[in-house]
């Protein structure tokens, strides 16, 4: 029985040490994300209808509501168009979905709002689905688009649509593609099954993190195989890519022109096509002529690899592919690139930092660019021309510094309230001047750590991160000094005791404790840890 005993005391032991290591996974931003995406046997997968789901990083805090027919869009009882109406339908993939803003910062929604305050009855319909490629969005059309009866198609491609229309599948989803012909490729879609449990926990998410395929342009250098789309001499990986890609094009602009639609193809560039700094920072990356590898450079000689010479690729490849694709088409098309860096180099930052995606003024940009050329394009009809003109409508704050200001308001006033309890003789002032200011400190670190790191190419700013958290542990550690041999000696007792039902709560009092003496011990810390008492 001891011996159990002891077996449950290390076991509970391990799943405290896991559940602090979870957690610092995801205070790093590491943590699993929320899905609203399930198997769908014609596409592969697709929103799940009446969900909703929360995503929240150190740069955005979304909501996503989707509707009962699997739309990120107003409540709809059914697809028809309301009479007197002209709809805009938009095909994409997450940039389209608004992965990275809540509904009123996304382009999308952005439009509709500028043409009904120009008096234009305009209904703009979201089909954007994260992941997915332009086989998937024409093959939605085909059998979901035509019944919202759009007057307008617009299609925003992604660079990354180029390799993946010509993958079978894309991580555990299987997904259907076009053939080069425009036809639909015959394969059954089977279903992957439930995702694992442990990819639920940060833990899991870097267990089994999904390696993307690579590629390599020379034989010893790997990128990911996505990027092959960059290079100007079409790599063989690529070949069919480009065939099925032109094919899924085809299909769109036979399956609209059929329906009496308009189709305008608007390709969303990559943040590298649009801000200097995101370019230097992609050429890097793929290169590898980062910090490191210029030290190696430096030290050993060498230079970067001859098919990654600038002459060879470039972040505008994809872009110019998809547009000389509709051209050869005949499909209409716009080219964002102009205005998104005029837009750029008037100090404006379109997208994240991190994350690649629009950010809500890139989305305002993107959306002040459809609105002029569909203008110019005389896509609607002469009785739709703006009654009012109106310039582009005002940014919605944003919920990021919403949601800060609230968490800093409840914390002033509870610890204003709790140290007017414990100090009632103090001056009315002492208590709220106190918290007040160690909060601002806090929050300046904290918020000022974070806007830092995200000027900081995702990959250093993690390191940096993880640098950080190791000094902070170092710090503890060193401050505690002899007294980790007491530490360690009382928990190893509870452990050879077998006490295993008390584990938890002497993990919590050593916790508080070296807290406490660490507080002690170093007046600079201190504000922050009572802070967290």
């Amino acid at each position: 029985m001891r011996a159990l005993n002891v077996l449950l005391a290390l076991l509970v032991s391990f799943l405290i040490a896991a559940l602090v290591f979870e957690g610092g996974l995801r205070l790093l931003g590491m943590g699993p994300q929320t899905r609203i995406n399930r198997f769908d046997p014609d596409f592969g997968w697709s929103k799940t209808p009446d969900s909703s789901a929360r995503r929240s990083t150190r740069e955005f805090d979304v909501t996503y509501a989707i509707n009962g027919l699997g739309l990120r869009d107003d409540p709809m009882k059914d697809p028809g168009k309301p009479a007197g109406t002209f709809r805009v339908l938009f095909l994409g993939d997450s940039f389209v979905l608004g992965y990275t803003v809540n509904r009123e910062d996304l382009f999308v929604d952005v439009l509709e709002t500028w043409w009904k305050r120009e008096g234009r009855p305009v209904d703009c319909v979201n089909a954007g689905t994260e992941g997915w490629s332009t086989d998937q969005e024409v093959l939605w059309y085909q059998k979901h688009g035509r019944d919202f009866t759009p007057d307008v198609v617009v299609l925003c491609p992604y660079e990354n649509d180029l390799y993946w229309n010509g993958q079978a599948a894309y991580l555990r989803f299987p997904k259907p593609r076009i053939e080069p012909d425009g036809s639909k490729e015959k394969r059954l879609l089977a279903d992957p099954g439930p995702e694992p449990a442990l990819k639920r926990l940060a833990i899991g998410n870097l267990l089994l993190r999904d390696a993307p395929p690579d590629w390599s342009p020379d034989g010893k250098l790997r990128v990911l195989a996505e990027w092959s789309a960059y290079f100007h001499a079409t790599p063989d990986v690529m070949v069919d890519a480009y065939a099925r890609t032109k094919g899924a094009l085809l299909a769109l602009k036979s399956e609209v022109e059929n329906r009496g639609a308009r189709l305008v193809v608007a390709p969303i560039p990559n943040k590298a096509c649009v801000q200097d700094d995101a370019r230097s920072a992609l050429e890097e990356t793929i290169a590898r002529t980062g910090l490191v590898a210029r030290l190696r450079r430096s030290i050993v000689g060498g230079e970067a690899p001859a098919a990654l010479a600038p002459d060879r690729w470039s972040t505008d490849e994809p872009v110019d592919r998809v547009l000389s694709m509709c051209k050869d088409l005949a499909i209409e098309s716009v080219d964002a690139r102009p205005a998104l860096r005029a837009a750029a180099a008037q100090g404006e930052e379109l997208y994240y930092r991190s994350d690649w995606h629009f950010n809500p003024a890139g989305n305002r940009a993107f959306a002040r660019f459809l609105h002029d050329e569909l203008d110019r394009l005389g896509a609607f009809p002469v009785g739709l021309a703006a009654k009012t003109p109106e310039e582009l409508p005002p940014e919605a704050p944003a919920p990021f510094l919403r949601t800060w200001m609230i968490v800093f308001g409840a914390l002033w006033l509870g610890l204003s309230v709790v140290y007017r309890l414990t100090y009632p003789k103090d001056a009315l002032w002492k208590g709220p001047a106190i918290c007040g200011g160690m909060l601002a400190l806090i929050f300046a670190i904290a918020l000022g750590g974070g806007a830092l790191l995200g000027h900081l190419s995702p990959a250093l700013g993690q390191m940096l991160g993880i640098v950080f958290v190791a000094v902070v542990v170092s710090f503890l550690l060193i401050k505690l000094g002899k007294r980790l041999g007491t530490v360690f000696e009382l928990l190893w007792c509870f452990t050879r005791r077998g006490h295993w039902y008390l584990m938890p709560l002497v993990v919590v009092l050593l916790t508080v404790g070296s807290l406490l003496v660490v507080a002690a011990s170093s007046p600079l810390v201190a504000p922050f840890i009572y802070t967290l008492f």
